[in-house]
């Protein structure tokens, strides 16, 4: 079910009762999407709302699912919005300012890298080539971290300032980290057999995606993954998402924190750093620019659409349609848009020469021969440049890329066994038997197939006959190695298995700290009529006749309200209010509470003795969320 799939949700907030709406606000406001307990909250309605209100309304909004529950071992409950609801919550429920910083007194910090889409295929291409062979520590190698870095963007200056705490902390710079822990988190290499392995359905999945797809998968992991687990910074990881604007104009970072501060959300002096150090990361992933003012102030702006990226419903997730430019020179120039099934097969038979918003790749013979060693031989790579090409391919480059074909792979060394026989009529008798034949090929009187150890002599020796062998030495069985989806088009279908991951919630590399998925999901959702215990055995009057009574009667009716936390009706000096009592006192009799005037709408805090009961009637909330 993808987080935009309007099916998932049960009712929008606006269709919610107020009771429940507001909660939802304050619960969102106060907590974003981390797990809180059954105090935390109820103090969130203020004096406007009963406890009784407000614990009714929170049984239904878990009954619609807005809200999840956990148990731990020891039964204690955690409540929690989960993320996908909260992305829904967010733009229904507040409105930030987008407060502009003048662009003519600002300095670029940072500046949006190519994107981590990029660079996620960058790190793929190079475990399809070279593979990440794990040491005993179960940590890549030092020289192999070394080789993921290089085509890399993203920095270790990027990710530092966000203090991720992560396995192997001694081992990883915070940037590799952050790769390995997508590249984990998103199935698309596990840890097998000594090494980490690519799933190459998984890649096939994620090649078939348009990059704009792939952005709203990883900008919502990101948010959730790499950013402080407090709830005013991860609310302003998402409102700053809510900000983008169609002019891409520069956000003024202080103005929203202020306004933050203001909703009660945090602290704006203390959030400005881990504001700054996730705008940076932001920048490292390719999504935004960073800049500071003549005053230190920090300004942001989007250079991707953030706000549709995860808020908006459904519409098109944009195709990338985009072909790229064969130069008579060699070059492949790549712009944005070009599908990255195509930049995959152009990783396997190209030099990458630079990685920007337009890459640009060369065809060499080295290339050619790289892309022979994976089975993706001369013929299939002149038919790739033809599909992917907006323009005809010079015909020279062609050529050449034909000729190096013919001059590549044309012999190989396969390894074989080498059978000796003590002697020939041993050999003939081997060679004579119908079952061996076919499998075994006779080298001379006593040998069948052959090695040896001059392989370097005979590779120099065929380079110059133009019979050059591949350098990775055969299994024997005539197949060259295998090298994932370099024949494969993208499935339409796959699409729809990867999108509705929720691989914020997935084991990786970094510790998110969202701890509630290591605890049982609570689907046990109490009875409305559980938070009135005794309410069979209540007399139907209390609830129905709003009338005087004797005064231990009027006290019980008082008592039981505390008990319940709900509210009684009565008539003070005439008039008619609403009386929520908190706390109940004896010798004298008396109560305190929160008065509610009903004809000014004013709530305050009171203190009423037995003289001030006279007509009352206890209040209780129904199940359809009406009162009686």
């Amino acid at each position: 079910m993808s987080i935009n799939d309007s099916s998932e949700w049960n009712e929008w907030p606006s269709q919610l009762a107020e009771c429940e709406a507001e909660l939802l606000k304050g619960l969102a406001g106060r907590f974003a999407g981390q797990p809180f307990g059954e105090p935390a909250w109820e103090e969130i309605g203020g004096m406007a709302r009963s406890g009784a209100e407000l614990k009714l309304s929170f049984l239904r909004l878990r009954k619609r699912g807005w809200v999840h529950a956990v148990k731990k071992a020891w039964g204690e409950r955690l409540y929690y919005i989960p993320a996908e609801k909260l992305i829904r919550l967010l733009p229904a429920l507040y409105a930030p300012p987008c407060v502009s910083a003048a662009a003519s007194g600002l300095n670029i910090r940072r500046e949006a890298g190519p994107g981590l889409a990029l660079d996620l295929l960058h790190a793929l291409a190079y475990v399809a080539d070279q593979g990440l062979p794990l040491t005993a520590k179960g940590t890549v190698h030092k020289k192999s971290l070394q080789k993921l870095q290089e085509p890399l963007f993203l920095s270790h200056e990027h990710v530092r300032r966000l203090s991720l705490q992560y396995a192997h902390q001694d081992a990883y710079e915070p940037a590799i980290a952050v790769v390995l822990d997508l590249l984990l988190c998103m199935g698309f290499i596990t840890d097998r057999d000594g090494a980490f392995r690519l799933d190459e359905q998984r890649l096939g999945e994620w090649l078939s995606l348009s990059e704009h797809e792939m952005n709203r998968i990883l900008l919502r992991t990101a948010i959730e993954r790499y950013g402080p687990n407090d709830a005013g910074m991860q609310l302003f990881r998402y409102f700053i998402c809510l900000l983008a604007g169609p002019e891409r104009e520069w956000i003024d970072v202080p103005a929203l924190l202020r306004w933050m501060e203001g909703e009660g959300m945090l602290n704006a002096a203390d959030a400005a750093g881990q504001a700054e150090a996730w705008l940076c990361a932001l920048a490292g992933f390719g999504w935004g620019d960073v800049a500071e003012a003549d005053n230190g102030d920090c300004a942001f702006r989007w250079t991707v659409d953030s706000r549709r990226l995860l808020f908006e419903d459904g519409g098109e997730n944009g195709e990338d349609d985009a072909r790229f430019y064969v130069q008579p020179d060699f070059d492949v120039i790549c712009p944005p848009g070009v599908p990255f099934y195509l930049r995959w097969k152009l990783l396997a038979c190209t030099e990458l020469v630079q990685c920007d918003r337009v890459s640009v790749y060369k065809l060499t013979r080295a290339g050619t021969a790289k892309a022979a060693e994976k089975g993706f031989g001369a013929p299939q790579i002149l038919s790739m440049l033809a599909q992917g090409s907006a323009a005809e391919i010079p015909a020279h480059v062609a050529a050449a890329v034909e000729q190096w074909g013919k001059e590549i792979g044309r012999t190989r060394f396969d390894e074989a066994l080498l059978l000796t026989c003590l002697t020939e009529e041993e050999a003939d008798r081997i060679a004579a038997h119908p079952r061996l034949e076919g499998e075994l090929t006779r080298i001379g009187p006593k040998h069948f197939m052959v090695t040896t150890s001059e392989t370097g002599k005979i590779r120099r020796m065929l380079e110059g006959m133009v019979l050059a062998p591949l350098k990775r030495v055969g299994n024997g069985d005539g197949k060259p190695p295998a090298y994932p989806l370099i024949g494969d088009e993208p499935k339409p279908e796959a699409r729809e298995r990867l999108m509705p991951g929720r691989y914020y919630e997935a084991q990786g590399l970094v510790y998110s700290g969202r701890n509630v998925r290591f605890f049982d999901p609570d689907h046990d959702i109490p009875e409305p009529v559980s938070l009135f215990p005794g309410y069979e055995r209540l007399p139907a009057r209390w609830l129905q006749d709003f009338r005087s009574y004797h005064s231990s009667t009027a006290q019980s009716i008082v008592e039981q309200a505390q008990s319940w936390q709900t509210r009684v009706l009565l008539n003070l000096g005439g008039k008619r209010a609403e009386f929520a009592p908190t706390a109940v006192y004896s010798a004298p009799w008396r109560a305190e509470g929160v008065l509610h005037d009903l004809e000014t709408g004013t709530f305050e805090r009171r203190e009423l003795a037995a003289e001030d009961l006279g007509e009352l009637r206890l209040i209780v909330p129904q199940l359809d969320g009406e009162t009686t």
